[in-house]
């Protein structure tokens, strides 16, 4: 359109004007709800769906507002649009992703530490259920690391906690 003369600053500057005066005009009966809700304003959001006639004189036209735009994607343009939306939508109301595999690590990290106690392997962290006089009882679940037939303890505790970094480090490195 800008190669026919039409300054399209000005026109979406005019599309932009009509979009919020029209949240403004609505304004009100949104906060009436929130409070009759109970919910704060930053709370909670809405996807609205405008849709705009330009006339003949470059006019934008309000024709209506949808308060529950379809996000189903008939084509590829269709899907690139609505999915850069989303991700709009997700970034502004402060959704971060959700790493599985990283939470998973974590998850270990944090039973290993509660099973060798809080002063690390062999330090003696207090009494842990699953620790018996002889060393680990039946080693670490899911890692194939067993008690070596004495307390884990100094040397051979730290040679099992350092087997288990290494391979949490090995499953990180190949999974990113």
């Amino acid at each position: 359109m800008e190669q026919v003369g039409i300054d399209m600053n000005l026109l979406w500057s005019r599309i932009y004007d009509v979009i919020l005066k029209t949240i403004l005009a609505g304004e009100h009966h949104v906060m009436q709800a929130i409070k009759k809700n109970g919910m704060h304003r930053t709370n909670c959001f809405e996807i609205l769906g405008f849709d705009v006639l330009i006339d003949s004189d470059l006019k934008p036209w309000l024709l209506e507002v949808n308060l529950s735009p379809s996000l189903a994607t008939d084509s590829p343009l269709d899907h690139t649009i609505k999915s850069t939306l989303l991700a709009d939508v997700f970034n502004l109301v402060g959704v971060k992703r959700f790493d599985r595999k990283k939470e998973s690590l974590n998850k270990i990290k944090h039973r290993m530490k509660g099973y060798y106690g809080t002063k690390g392997p062999g330090g003696g962290g207090g009494a842990n259920p699953r620790r018996t006089a002889g060393g680990l009882a039946t080693g670490i679940q899911g890692t194939g690391l067993t008690s070596q037939g004495s307390a884990l303890g100094g040397a051979e505790g730290s040679v099992a906690s350092a087997q288990l970094l290494q391979m949490i480090e090995k499953y990180i490195t190949e999974n990113p």
